[in-house]
């Protein structure tokens, strides 16, 4: 499975860092492919390119507070979820995005 991660928090820096890592870390581990995208503190230092969200099977977004761009995922499957729960279950949240393409 590719997937499109996208996670944001207030300032971008703890919460978005330590979603990813557990989400990128979890996803391996299955096998998966990641692409992630961090945003907040009105930054995005690494965008998702329009290539890696058209290969993406699911798109799953770890927020905190709203992301920009949502727009670019209208036609995927996407898995919104809280930043913390990324943090402290990777494994759920992978099972449901695993579930979403079942």
């Amino acid at each position: 499975m590719k997937i499109a991660l996208v996670t944001a928090c207030l300032a971008g820096v703890a919460h978005s860092k330590m979603a990813a890592m557990a989400l990128k870390k979890e996803a391996k581990k299955r096998g998966h492919e990641i692409v992630v995208e961090e945003q907040g503190g009105h930054k995005i230092p690494i965008k998702l390119s329009q290539d890696q969200i058209d290969g993406a099977d699911v798109v799953i977004i770890a927020k905190m507070v709203k992301i920009a761009g949502q727009s670019r995922f209208e036609g995927k499957p996407v898995l919104d979820v809280s930043v913390n729960k990324a943090v402290r279950n990777p494994s759920s949240i992978m099972d449901q995005a695993e579930e979403l393409l079942n």
